[in-house]
């Protein structure tokens, strides 16, 4: 039985792609596996025509004007507020009801996540009961975010696949870990930080206690990650600029993981959080091509941070 939050995502989404304000994206869907992760690339080549949010002037000697789409936002993309957020449709969608979460106040794309950004994301995600969801944050200018306005994303998970997102096809084999644990998979070759999140502190009724006490948790658990980060690479990873960190964060209902960056693309393909959870995006049937010639984990690597650099210090 649907909540009454997924009948006002429904509705909004159903309202907004009838007035031409949402793009569905059409996509086909390609598997990869590699090292026992099923990986899930999409084609979607309309999104090559999406617009860009830069503004073009009559003048063309006059700098180019970044537009922020979420002041004013569309009233059309409109689902609720909460708190300190208001929760928005994503304009251009290859997954349907896709969420925004954005500060209501302006606050930068490179700022650390609040408990009360975790705080909205959790409440998003527990209210979405007829389907599995994920939350993810692309954090930094090398993170694939494509919005300087702090905002955070939700997308619902499809359940007639087995493992979805991907990678939890080897998150499954590390269940001997203790919630808490800060770990990282061997699969994978690029420098990351897990950690499997508490069942027992994420139990509970939706009330206001429950929802501080989970809130703080989250913000414990995930400054945990934060902090693993920035005690192993400093301020800054090596050969990383600008001076803050670029960082993709991922949040589902067992575990919580933060991927340190150094590039947003590699060669042409942009990558954000989405890629490091399984799931690839591309443009064209070249650009598809060329992903499986070169290999997806090769990719992330590429825009990571490669664990050899470790063996190096």
């Amino acid at each position: 039985m649907q909540t009454n939050f997924e009948n006002k995502v429904r509705e909004a989404y159903r309202r907004a792609l009838m007035r031409g304000e949402l793009h569905f994206i059409e996509s086909t869907v390609d598997k990869v596996t590699e090292n026992g992760i099923e990986f899930e690339i999409f084609l979607a080549p309309s999104l090559a025509k999406k617009p860009s949010a830069t503004h073009e002037q009559k003048n063309e000697s006059q700098p180019k004007l970044k537009v922020n789409p979420f002041s004013p936002y569309s009233q059309d993309l409109f689902v609720q507020e909460y708190g300190k957020h208001v929760i928005l449709l994503n304009k251009f969608c290859v997954v349907p009801n896709h969420l925004l979460v954005v500060t209501k106040e302006f606050e930068k794309q490179i700022e650390p996540l609040s408990q009360d950004d975790l705080n909205a994301l959790w409440y998003c995600m527990m209210q979405i009961k007829s389907q599995q969801s994920l939350a993810f944050y692309n954090c930094g200018d090398f993170s694939g975010a494509s919005q300087t306005h702090k905002h955070m994303q939700i997308i619902p998970l499809p359940s007639d696949i087995r493992f979805s997102p991907p990678i939890n096809g080897i998150i499954y084999t590390y269940q001997n870990k203790k919630p808490g644990e800060i770990f990282d998979f061997t699969e994978l070759p690029y420098v990351h930080y897990v950690v499997l999140l508490d069942p027992q502190k994420l139990s509970g009724h939706l009330g206001h206690s429950y929802q501080e006490e989970v809130g703080q948790y989250l913000i414990e658990t995930y400054l945990s990650l934060l902090n693993s980060m920035i005690k192993e690479f400093g301020s800054s990873p090596p050969n990383a600029s600008p001076s803050h960190l670029s960082y993709n964060f991922v949040l589902t209902h067992t575990w919580m993981m933060i991927v340190p960056r150094l590039s947003e693309k590699y060669e042409q393909i942009s990558v954000n959080s989405l890629g490091f959870t399984g799931m690839f995006l591309v443009k064209s049937e070249e650009e598809l091509e060329y992903v499986k010639k070169v290999g997806i984990l090769r990719m992330l690597e590429g825009v990571a941070i490669p664990k050899s650099v470790r063996s190096n210090n």
